[in-house]
């Protein structure tokens, strides 16, 4: 389309919606209020498009993007197997992988910048599935006072050397520590995972991560349980039916052995969970 086709139709959707969109200067144009609010109706209005179209194309095959929030230990360990089975049944679905923190990937859902997320997180105004449960642990480096002992308390950590994850446990670590009078020494806080084991390694101090969050090679570390156990369950949270953009498919949970279980979006009559037409994955562990 030309400038001048596009400066008219411009124009036009001005004088029917009766306000300026487009505040025009000598440096170019701008948006006003207005005409953000109108940008951003129209991408949803595309999409909306995009996705109606995606579940007409086919009732057993789903195509289209889908955009997903995970936590960095899920994204490495869990997602990459998810996915190859959900593409193998769906080739045409396009996924775009957001990683970040459990706060962060919540607001991301909450805001609609994903379809689902995977993280330890709830919301009151998002419907949740459990989809993965694991422990964490305490990692220490090989030689350390402590790394003969099969299993730890949080008081025991009291005075240590502690390098705190990142990835968005460090507030309940913290807190937890707090509540059981244990005050380690905190040298930093290491939001990737490799790298925070990797210092553990070379001795810069000790840490506690999710199991999922370990690295496969377990050589120069000591991992050791917590005592009691604390327990890390991942839930896949996405809007609620009425809520979300596209509403033609819900959540179903089936149990397949321990350990394991697989999480669906499919497709109902009456939804009464709803992420995008694209969003519907099958997850097993």
């Amino acid at each position: 389309m030309s400038q001048s086709a596009v400066s008219q139709a411009v124009a036009l959707l001005e004088r029917t919606l009766g306000v300026p969109l487009l505040l025009r200067g000598r440096d170019g144009a701008t948006l006003t209020t207005a005409g953000a609010t109108a940008l951003a109706e129209v991408r949803a209005a595309l999409a909306a498009v995009e996705r109606l179209a995606a579940c007409m194309a086919s009732p057993k095959t789903l195509s289209g993007p889908l955009r997903v929030g995970v936590v960095q230990s899920a994204a490495v360990r869990l997602l990459p197997g998810w996915l190859r089975r959900l593409r193998a049944g769906h080739p045409g679905i396009r996924v775009a992988l957001y990683e970040g923190k459990d706060t962060e990937i919540m607001d991301w859902v909450l805001a609609g910048i994903v379809e689902v997320g995977i993280t330890s997180r709830t919301h009151a105004d998002l419907v949740a599935q459990a989809v993965f449960e694991d422990d964490y642990v305490v990692v220490v480096p090989d030689g350390h006072a402590l790394a003969r002992q099969g299993s730890i308390s949080l008081q025991q950590l009291n005075g240590q050397r502690m390098l705190l994850s990142g990835g968005g446990c460090e507030t309940l670590v913290e807190e937890l520590l707090a509540a059981a009078g244990s005050h380690p020494e905190i040298m930093c806080v290491v939001r990737d995972n490799a790298t925070l084991a990797s210092m553990v390694r070379e001795g810069l101090g000790l840490t506690i991560m999710p199991e999922l969050a370990l690295p496969e090679n377990h050589d120069g570390l000591g991992v050791l349980r917590l005592r009691p156990s604390l327990r890390r369950t991942l839930h896949l949270p996405h809007q609620a039916a009425g809520r979300a953009r596209a509403g033609c498919h819900g959540v179903r949970r089936r149990s397949s052995g321990r350990g394991a279980s697989e999480v669906m979006l499919v497709r109902q009559t009456k939804p009464r969970r709803c992420v995008s037409c694209a969003g519907r994955m099958l997850l097993r562990k």
